[in-house]
């Protein structure tokens, strides 16, 4: 999977909480995809699954296009609240 990773080119992860349906149209208005990395934690104990994050795979300005649009995003949900 790392290979792959490389081959793609960067990654970014994407804040906990952003809406399912803020990063599925992310991934389909840019050119990334969406994976799963493993976080650094403490080391688990016997049993326990090591935890993982959702982020973001593709080149660099694809990834800086997505991450304005999500923060944007996250903007306008929370305008909502107020």
């Amino acid at each position: 999977m790392e290979n792959e990773d490389k081959k793609k080119g960067f990654f970014m992860p994407i804040p906990p909480g952003t809406p399912y349906s803020i990063i599925a149209e992310a991934t389909h208005r840019f050119k990334v995809e969406l994976a799963e990395k493993p976080i650094q934690a403490p080391s688990p104990v016997d049993g326990d699954a090591i935890p993982m994050a959702w982020v973001l795979i593709g080149d660099r300005e694809e990834l800086i296009k997505a991450k304005a649009f999500i923060f944007e995003k996250l903007k306008e949900t929370l305008k909502y609240y107020e």
